[in-house]
């Protein structure tokens, strides 16, 4: 028993000092994570690093269904899954499924897209992306209640559905083409009005991921289609071309029956019945804890980039950007670390199932890993980034006590009203998802700025489990630590019985 009992009070101890040990960071000199000698996010980052796991597909081979993972969100927000179909001869039917709640669970309309796609040449803008062409022939929707067919009855021009024979009087699961090919084939486009598009189709990256799962000693290998980003703005997104991707979409097979259980049941969904998904289990706001880090090589409007961002129980903060060249985050660009304080997690009014959250700055390192990085700093003007710094190749400037940096001014905005999630992933465990910049790069500097959209997600990697992580930094009114008086509890147990 008193094995047990110092093995419990071993575990409380340990907890606190994950977060008495965090070293503040004072000078350039100090900048980056402490790794232990077994830290689960440095495994994680240098995997990432090094390429392994990923290998991207060119030409794209699309052939096959396509369906999401997760249930997406978009700005607005929508709330979305995706059923995709490619066909041999590159024609195709697309399925998106929209829903009034973030599990994904009471569906509002589907829209059902038929046309032809052609690929193009590389990316040169995108590495490791593929440029493509489409042409659309017939799109429709099928309300699922009163309520979402008076919504979208009030967006759709009733002229417009006129021209191509559609009524303007459409009830609950009633379909209605909104997009048609006419008879003198001029192409009538009323989706439009609803901000429907699928210019997601002109960037396409293809790549197959593979993982080994310990816990079951097999590794599991999957295809994933990335398609490009749509816009923020609901009225930019007809005029709007990708410039990075959305969420990945899985190619379906029989294994995702018991692999992937989201994917099988939007794979079952079809244009009159929607998939409803599982519900997954989301934090209430709590006190943030542990660390994140990147579970994909995650592309960014300039380079590819891999993040770990720490909490420290105390309402600060601390995050590590790494910007590459490549898809596979081989070749470093600059290193980018900075830290603050942040506000206490409260609940979104406007984003179901998110959380508001206020971070600022207090300072900021950057390191140039690469020689053409070097060569940019040192050449633009002095104000512009760094001041009187001299930058050199792995040598880290304090950015912020050197005047700033405007080149860098998305990331070093003083204060980020930021929106994150944390839940528990069927895949890959325990994630965070923080707000996505609009897509024009609009600083996230303002309440009325806040994202109603996500990032792909970080894992937790590494210290107190944020489900139970409060008793850490607890405090009773005389400011004293919840953990300490508890462990204190223990020993006078353990104690009692050692006597």
């Amino acid at each position: 028993m008193a094995k047990l009992l110092l093995t419990i009070l071993w575990g409380f101890v340990a907890l606190n000092n994950y977060v008495t040990s965090y070293r503040e960071i004072t000078s350039p000199d100090m900048v980056g994570p402490i790794w232990g000698p077994g830290s689960s996010c440095r495994r994680q980052l240098q995997f990432l690093e090094g390429g392994y796991g990923t290998d991207i597909i060119q030409p794209p081979e699309l052939r096959g269904e396509w369906v999401s993972t997760r249930c997406e969100v978009r700005s607005g927000p929508e709330f979305i899954t995706r059923k995709y179909k490619f066909n041999s001869d590159m024609s195709f039917v697309l399925l998106q499924f929209y829903y009034t709640d973030h599990q994904c669970q009471l569906p509002s309309y589907s829209v059902r897209i038929r046309g032809y796609l052609q690929l193009g040449a590389t990316s040169f803008a995108v590495p490791g992306a593929t440029i493509a062409q489409y042409e659309l022939e017939r799109m429709s929707l099928i309300a699922f209640n009163v309520e979402s067919a008076d919504h979208l009855r009030v967006q759709l021009n009733a002229t417009c559905l006129s021209q191509i024979g559609a009524s303007s009087k459409f009830q609950p699961n009633e379909r209605i083409h909104i997009l048609n090919l006419a008879h003198d084939h001029r192409l009538i486009d009323c989706a439009s009005d609803i901000g429907l598009t699928v210019h997601e189709l002109q960037l396409i990256r293809q790549q197959a991921r593979s993982e080994f799962l310990q816990d079951e000693a097999r590794t599991i290998v999957w295809e994933e289609l990335l398609l490009g980003n749509v816009h923020s703005n609901l009225t930019l997104r007809k005029t709007y071309r990708p410039e990075t991707f959305q969420t990945p979409l899985r190619r379906y097979n029989e294994n995702d029956k018991v692999d992937c259980a989201i994917c099988h049941a939007v794979r079952r969904g079809t244009e009159t019945d929607p998939p409803i998904l599982p519900s997954r289990q989301g934090l209430a706001p709590a006190p943030l804890h542990g660390e994140w880090a990147s579970l994909t090589c995650e592309v960014g409007s300039s380079y590819f980039i891999t993040r770990h961002l720490m909490f420290m129980g105390n309402d600060t903060w601390e995050t590590h950007y790494h910007f590459y060249k490549d898809p596979l985050c081989r070749t470093p660009v600059y290193a980018l670390s900075m830290k603050g304080t942040h506000t206490p997690p409260l609940s979104s009014k406007l984003v179901d199932g998110a959380t508001n959250v206020d971070f600022t700055l207090i300072a900021a390192f950057l390191t140039p890993q690469h020689k053409d990085m070097v060569r940019t700093l040192n050449a633009i003007s002095k104000s512009e980034c760094g001041g009187k710094a001299i930058w050199k190749l792995g040598r880290t400037n304090d950015v912020i006590q050197n005047g700033g940096c405007a080149s860098l001014v998305g990331l070093l905005v003083v204060k980020q009203h930021d929106l994150i999630r944390i839940e528990e992933d069927s895949m890959n465990g325990l994630v965070l998802y923080t707000g996505i910049l609009p897509t024009d790069g609009t600083l996230k500097d303002s309440e009325a700025k806040r994202p109603t959209a996500y990032q792909e997600p970080l894992l937790h990697c590494e210290g107190p489990d944020p489900r139970t992580a409060s008793l850490v930094t607890d405090m009773d009114n005389n400011g004293n630590s919840v953990l300490l008086k508890l462990s204190a509890f223990f020993i006078s147990i353990v104690f009692s019985f050692l006597l």
